[in-house]
Formats: structure tokens, sequence, C-alpha cells
């Protein structure tokens, strides 16, 4: 990825979301605006450094993430804003000579992905982290064990050992590869943020991933293929069933009985490097 302001994705990637389609037929679409059709689109895609007019675009990728849960999403889109040297969104490289549009566009269709990592010790009294570390607390008491209950615990009242929660969120049918040069300039940010004494070396990280099960099988498939490889580095993880919070529409349209859960992973920091080259084995054994 060459510089930190246009970070060019060289996935040639095809993508059967096609936003801008306003012949398409609704039938289409779900009702999260989710291009569930089969045409294919050819697009090329590079990495940014989130901006204002990311917001929207940024808020309704964590929508997909957080779903109906007690987070300020709006506020938690700001944090990752205001920390524009760490991590990327998503945009779809434009033609040569094409600019863009300030005015048409408020970012809300144009943000294809995010991917960085918040402090969420650091920023433990902002709005938006206060409710995600509640939702955490809440979701391993309802949910995991007693060891990972006691661990999660343990590592959020701790603030002296920073965690940072980890960020991967993209439009449906975007391919898994474009995680890879994602991922390694996210690395590259935090190494030269930790070099300037930034609160960016952490003990541990959280990572949220979208999982399916069937009622058929002990089979979990991931959203984001590329997370399937680092459930056995997590030190704990745990399953939530969130079908209560999930438009169904999302998950029936190909006729399966897909339960919609969110599997909570956590890991030690000084691995991130480890984990990033389990996704790119990963995305090259596809």
């Amino acid at each position: 990825m060459p510089n930190k302001k246009n970070k060019e994705i060289d996935t040639n990637s095809e993508s059967e979301k096609e936003q801008d389609s306003g012949s398409e037929k609704d039938s289409d679409f779900d009702s999260d605006g989710n291009y569930v059709g089969e045409k294919e689109l050819q697009a090329d895609f590079e990495g940014r450094n989130p901006e204002d007019s990311d917001f929207h675009g940024i808020k309704q990728l964590l929508r997909q993430l957080f779903l109906k849960s007690n987070v300020d999403l709006g506020g938690l889109a700001q944090i990752i804003i205001s920390q524009n040297y760490i991590g990327s969104v998503v945009k779809q490289c434009l033609d040569d000579g094409q600019e863009d549009d300030d005015d048409e566009d408020d970012g809300s269709d144009g943000v294809f992905g995010v991917t960085t990592v918040v402090n969420i010790t650091k920023r433990k009294n902002e709005p938006s982290v206060a409710q995600i570390r509640e939702l955490l607390t809440k979701l391993s008491q309802e949910n995991a064990d007693p060891r990972t209950k006691e661990l999660i615990k343990y590592i959020l009242a701790d603030d002296s050992q920073h965690t940072g929660l980890v960020i991967n969120e993209r439009i449906l049918n975007i391919p898994a590869a474009i995680s890879v040069p994602l991922f390694a300039s996210l690395q590259t940010e935090l190494e030269k943020a930790h070099r300037k004494n930034m609160l960016y070396n952490f003990k541990y990280l959280i990572w949220i991933s979208k999982t399916y099960t069937t009622g058929e099988s002990s089979e979990v498939l991931f959203a984001n293929q590329e997370e399937k490889s680092l459930v056995s580095e997590a030190i704990a993880s745990f399953d939530v069933d969130v079908t209560d919070q999930a438009d169904l529409s999302q998950w029936d349209y190909e006729g399966g009985a897909l339960t919609p859960c969110r599997k909570i992973l956590l890991f030690e920091g000084i691995k991130f490097g480890y984990l990033i080259d389990l996704m790119k084995a990963e995305v090259e054994s596809m």
C-alpha cells in the first residue's frame, strides 16, 4: 500500500454489491440496503484515511456489527475519524480525471469497508466506548464460561494495561482478499504511533466476529472468512445469538436456516502480527 492518504488495494476485486444502481429491483436488496442479487460488478478499491465525509458510511458499517445494541454508533464513528492516522476506510477507485463530488456524496454510499482499532481503555469515559465496555461485560456474564467472565472483568478493570477493540467491517460480498493490505497498513500505523509514545501498544485485543450457525450441523460460518483462522489463537472466546436483533431477511434470502451470532474473541496484543499472517494464509488458501 503506497502513501497513507491513498492506500491502494491491489485485489482486482469483483463485488456483487452495486450501490449506485437505481434500476435494480427492490427484491435485489434486503431491508438494510445490502445487495443480494446475482449481478457482478468489476471494481478496484483503495484504502484511505477516514475523514468527516465518511461519517455516515462508517456508522452504517458499525450497525452491521452492533445491530440494535445500546451503542452510540455516531460517537464511535467520530472516534474512528478523529484517529485518522490509524486505520482505513475502503473506497472505490475513481477513474482518471474523475473527482469526488462532495455536494452529491455525503459518504453514506461511498464507504465499502472500515478497518481500525480503538483503545477502549484510554477512551473508557467517552460515551460510545463506555457503552461498548458495558455491552462486553453484559454479554460475557450472559454467555461466557466462568473463566472468561472473570478474564473480561479483569481486563476491563485494569487501566494499567491497554485493550484495543479491532473493527473489521465491510459491505456484503466485498472479497476477503481486501483485508490483507488493510491489516498490513494498520500494523504499520500502530507501530509508528507506538514509536511516538501514543497509546496504541495493546496488552489485549478484543475482536467481535459476525458468524452464523446452522440448525443441521455444528459448523460455524464467518461473514469475514479471513477471521476463521483466528479462533485457535484466542485466549478466550464466547458466542452470542443475535437473532432477536437481526433483520431475518438478511439471513433467509437464500432459503437457508442460518442463525446470526457474534463470536467475541480475546487475544494477546503481542500476537497481532501473527494474527495478520494467519488471515493472509487463510485468504491465500481460498
